[in-house]
Order: structure tokens, then C-alpha cells, then sequence
């Protein structure tokens, strides 16, 4: 019997020797690491950092969340009067040439604004990918009160921003702000002592793709074989890849004002993300706002922060204590790291009429504010003095 617990010990001693001895070889060859770029699926996070990588380095980069993303595809949409395909668009034709027109420069945006973007994933886009050949002049960072005031937001590594922006770039001298419960972290350190089990996703993709080239070769499909479309296969499994999204899934329509879609109220969707006062995720997100914009100053990149207008109905859900924080914390934070600040958070100019909801703002609500950033940026010697090389032969984009 004790043979043969001593047998079963040195056998375990040698299996776990073994499967350390082969992690670690395959750690150090990165074995089965894909690319940071390759992708298991899409979303408007995967489209937009592809497309990025492909782009020609941009003058001005746009940066937050879908407050700023909405107006400026919709106002595109609007301004070339065609269907604008969001997960293709990256960039603002509106924008580039207004400001050709008041300046004289002819420049190349990129929009990284984000469905769901929170500084946290904005610092992630500065810090690992607007650097060396791809670093902008200038970026513009618009933000606003639920960017900071999240109660839906169970920690900076839970957006789906983060899915795939964590994939450029170590994340580990930031992981206990990324991951401040005990549980993620764990994971996560679990996943850098073990290289087999940090990998586990690019494995698992690995296999999935050599499964299926396997399959189609061996039991390849009849010619009219019917398979499932993306919408049913939404219907039958509405938690798989829940922020996946194909090509020509989301249009933004040229409008008027006479059929423009009418006011959705969403109140109910804030009041739950401002429920109270969630001191933590304040106070994270001010900090990665402010390490975003001293990362950008210190890559000599101009930063221009815009606090943007949301409606009445959507400011009443906060409280005085929380409208102070977010306000006064961004405004004090964009100052002390040198960045222009337009605000807009308190403007009489937008009414209820210029939104498509209580905080995105349409098309005609969008070309508002960008026609209002645009006086202040083309007169603005800072911005201006930010570019470098601009003529009027570097457009050379395709609309």
C-alpha cells in the first residue's frame, strides 16, 4: 500500500513537473499566442481597432463613448446623404472638411469612440496604440457624466472595449485598477504564472478553426445547404457574443428634421446607472482620465477635452453632489495636464429637440456641436500650432 502511494506521488511530481517544464517552454516561444489583432469574432471595438491598424496615421483622433460616436456618424450620414455603415465608418468626412475649409488644412480624423467607452479602455487606446508611427496631433476626448458615474459597471475590465484592447499592451502594472475584486484578479494571476491557462482563449480559437477547416474538408457542406443567419442565431442564443456585430448591421441613415426618428426616452436605463453614487468607480475612472491625458502630453499629443451636452430630463436623475464631482473633477483634471477645455455640459444652445434620446444627441443636434467645436478649434493657436506636415494634397481618402 505505501508502495503504491509513493508510486502515485512521484508519478503526480512528474506529470506536474512535465506540464510545467512545457508550459514554460511554450511561454517562451509563445506557442499558440495569436496576434493581438486576430480576433475570435467582431465587435465595435474589434472593427475599430482593424481598421485602425490598416489606416495611414490620423491627424486627430476622437475619443469616448457612444455620445460622441452617434453625431459624428450620423452626421456624415446627413452630410455625404448616404447610408453611413458604422462598423466600416471610421472617420469624420464633415469634420475634415469644415476644418480644411476654415483653416486651409487638410487633415485625416479617426473615430475611436466607442459604444460603452470608459476612461478606462480610452486610457488603453492612448497608452498602447495612438504611439510611435500611428501617434495623432491632436485628440478629442469627449465625455460625459455616466463615463464617471456608472453603477452598472462591475469593474474597468468588464467593457467590451477591454475584451480587446487589453490584448495590445502588458496590463499587469495596472491590474489592480482593472481588476480591484479579488476574483478577477486572481484569474488574471493565475493566467500570468500559467501559460496554458493565460492563453486558454487563443488555444481554444486555435482549436476551434482547425476544427472547422477539418470538418469542411472532410464532410464538406452540399452547395444548398441552408445555414443560419446572424439575426436567428441572435434569437436562439442572445448571450452568445453579445457584442458581436457583422458588416451592414449598423447603418446610420441620412435624415431631415421633418423624419428624423422620434425622442426615445431611456430614463429608465439612468436611473439605474445613477442610482447612488459609486464612490470607487468615480474616483477610478477620474484617475484613468487623468493617467489618459498625462500619457498623451507626455507623447506630445494635444489633447482637447469636450464635455458634452446632454438633456434636462437626463440631469435631473443626478444629484447635485454627483453633477459636482463629475463636472469639477474633469474640468480640474483638463487643466492641470494643460488640455483645452470646451464645455458644453451646461449650454443653452441644445434643447431637447437636438436629441435622439436624454443624451445622445442626432444628426442635427450633432452638426450643432461639431460646428461649434470647429470655430473654436480653427482659431485656436495651440490646436493649430499641434500639427505638423498638413498641406492640402495629404486628404487622398476615399468617401
Amino acid at each position: 500500500m505505501e508502495s503504491m502511494k509513493g508510486l502515485v506521488k512521484t508519478r503526480f511530481a512528474a506529470a506536474l513537473l512535465t506540464f510545467s517544464l512545457a508550459a514554460a517552454f511554450a511561454g517562451y516561444f509563445q506557442l499558440g499566442a495569436l496576434p493581438a489583432q486576430s480576433f475570435p469574432f467582431l465587435s465595435w471595438t474589434g472593427w475599430t481597432i482593424q481598421d485602425f491598424l490598416k489606416q495611414p496615421r490620423p491627424n486627430v483622433v476622437f475619443l469616448g463613448s457612444s455620445l460622441m460616436l452617434v453625431p459624428l456618424d450620423g452626421v456624415d450620414a446627413d452630410y455625404m446623404n448616404k447610408r453611413v455603415d458604422g462598423s466600416q465608418h471610421h472617420h469624420s468626412v464633415y469634420f475634415e472638411n469644415q476644418f480644411d475649409k476654415q483653416t486651409g488644412l487638410s487633415l485625416r480624423t479617426f473615430n475611436f469612440a466607442l459604444p460603452g467607452e470608459m476612461p478606462s479602455d480610452g486610457y488603453l487606446i492612448v497608452k498602447n496604440l495612438l504611439t510611435g508611427e500611428k501617434k495623432p496631433d491632436v485628440i478629442v476626448y469627449g465625455v460625459g457624466p455616466r463615463d464617471f458615474l456608472d453603477n452598472m459597471l462591475p469593474s474597468p475590465s468588464a467593457t467590451d472595449p477591454y475584451r480587446f484592447l487589453s490584448r495590445f499592451g502588458d496590463i499587469t502594472p495596472i491590474a489592480g485598477r482593472m481588476m480591484p475584486d479579488w476574483n478577477q484578479r486572481l484569474d488574471f494571476e493565475l493566467g500570468k504564472a500559467c501559460y496554458f491557462y493565460g492563453k486558454r482563449a487563443d488555444l481554444s480559437e486555435l482549436g476551434t478553426r482547425a476544427a472547422s477547416s477539418t470538418l469542411d474538408k472532410l464532410v464538406p457542406l452540399p452547395a444548398n445547404t441552408k445555414t443560419i443567419s446572424f439575426d436567428d442565431r441572435r434569437s436562439l442564443m442572445p448571450d452568445f457574443r453579445p457584442c458581436q456585430i457583422l458588416a451592414g448591421q449598423a447603418w446610420f441613415r441620412p435624415s431631415t428634421a421633418a423624419d428624423r426618428a422620434n425622442f426615445v426616452d431611456n430614463l429608465s436605463e439612468y436611473k439605474k446607472r445613477y442610482a447612488k453614487m459609486k464612490w470607487e468607480t468615480y474616483h477610478s475612472q477620474l484617475s484613468f482620465f487623468a493617467d489618459t491625458l498625462k500619457e498623451a502630453k507626455a507623447n506630445g499629443i494635444k489633447v482637447v477635452v469636450v464635455t458634452m451636452p446632454i438633456t434636462e430630463l437626463n440631469r435631473s436623475l443626478l444629484s447635485e453632489t454627483s453633477w459636482n464631482a463629475y463636472k469639477n473633477g474633469v474640468l480640474s483634471v483638463a487643466k492641470n495636464s494643460g488640455a483645452t477645455t470646451l464645455d458644453f455640459s451646461d449650454s443653452k444652445d441644445f434643447t431637447q429637440s437636438d436629441f435622439g434620446d436624454t443624451v445622445h444627441l442626432h444628426a442635427g443636434g450633432g452638426k450643432r456641436l461639431f460646428d461649434m467645436i470647429l470655430a473654436k478649434l480653427s482659431k485656436n493657436q495651440e490646436v493649430l500650432s499641434a500639427f505638423t506636415g498638413l498641406n492640402i494634397a495629404q486628404r487622398g481618402r476615399q468617401l
